[in-house]
């Protein structure tokens, strides 16, 4: 839904509390070029300076959970370099930068630095771009985080004036507890323990893969931790915790039919205080493809439609991107 007029909302995360991503590959594209491109430094009498970005791939994500803007990034670009000495004498070459990531601080950037030709002089000006340029590089790269989180910040989370006059009619909102259990939730400062309504989820998603890849994809940490873009624990065992996207989903493995079956609690982390659903998911093996059959119960209705939107957003499109098993759905 969209507010009218000219100012427009994002009313799916209400209260910022929600997981929410934003790709912001194209936005990374331009900026590394932009930033990286036409660095020039005079050292001895030779002016180096860097050239086109070429070779740009990876991801980088901009992330809003629970209010926190969080960037996650893992990408890979080369950028020209060239030297200029003794007046028309030029030695030029590349710096390949295998991998830069939000985990990693600029100044602990891996860089690759090569020369087209082989010669001494090659290799004194390769020295230089080592000492000098490399630096300036990883310098100016420091920024990435804060200038994405500057340029797509508000596409993923909604300042306090911007949601006056908004109505929140998707937010669930427990009843108010009773005046003891209020005055228990004022000091303890933890989220009410009463539930209001309850609703069911069920989902018909098909996967091109077979049962048990999609199965292992589901309960096995490595994988989950690659569709989920972030530390995952939750492992193929009856009783094993489960703990995804930063803590925000959370439960308990019940029950599993290898291949087959698996039955969970789950919850997220703005529901009220020790309020868990249950999600059973059987899969169905086809000719050439899944079917996964979702049920969940004990859903707070309030949060029924929102939950429904990240199983796919979150779960089944980010499988289905990471490991090719069918298209995306919306």
């Amino acid at each position: 839904m969209a507010a009218t007029g000219t100012t427009q909302t994002n009313w799916k995360n209400v209260n910022n509390w929600h997981w929410v991503e934003k790709n912001c590959i194209p936005w990374a594209k331009e900026y590394v070029p932009s930033t990286l491109k036409g660095l020039t430094k005079e050292v001895d009498n030779v002016l180096l300076a860097t050239g086109e970005v070429s070779g740009f791939s990876g991801d980088a994500d901009i992330n809003q959970r629970k209010g926190k803007l969080i960037t996650v990034y893992d990408i890979a670009f080369n950028v020209a370099w060239e030297a200029k000495f003794d007046t028309d004498k030029t030695v030029s070459g590349r710096i390949n930068i295998p991998e830069f990531m939000h985990d990693t601080d600029a100044d602990e950037l891996v860089a690759e630095v090569t020369t087209e030709v082989t010669s001494t002089e090659a290799q004194t000006m390769r020295s230089l771009v080592i000492k000098h340029l490399v630096p300036l590089i990883k310098e100016k790269l420091a920024n990435f985080s804060k200038d994405m989180i500057a340029a797509n910040g508000k596409d993923v989370h909604i300042t306090k004036d911007e949601m006056k006059g908004h109505p929140s009619g998707t937010q669930y909102k427990p009843k108010p507890p009773a005046a003891d259990d209020a005055e228990v939730a004022k000091k303890t400062n933890v989220p009410s323990s009463v539930v209001g309504a309850l609703s069911t989820i069920t989902m018909n998603v098909e996967f091109v893969c077979s049962a048990s890849d999609l199965y292992n994809t589901l309960l096995e940490p490595g994988r989950a931790q690659i569709w989920s873009r972030g530390p995952a624990q939750i492992k193929p065992e009856v009783g094993a915790e489960v703990s995804l996207f930063g803590g925000n989903v959370s439960g308990k493995i019940l029950e599993l039919v290898p291949n087959k079956k698996i039955v969970q609690t789950w919850r997220l982390k703005s529901w009220p205080s020790n309020h868990y659903s249950k999600v059973t998911i059987n899969l169905e093996e086809q000719r050439e493809s899944v079917t996964l059959r979702l049920t969940q119960t004990e859903v707070p209705v309030g949060e029924k439609d929102l939950t429904q939107k990240n199983w796919t957003g979150y779960y089944f499109n980010g499988i289905k991107g990471a490991f090719g098993f069918g298209a995306v759905g919306f």
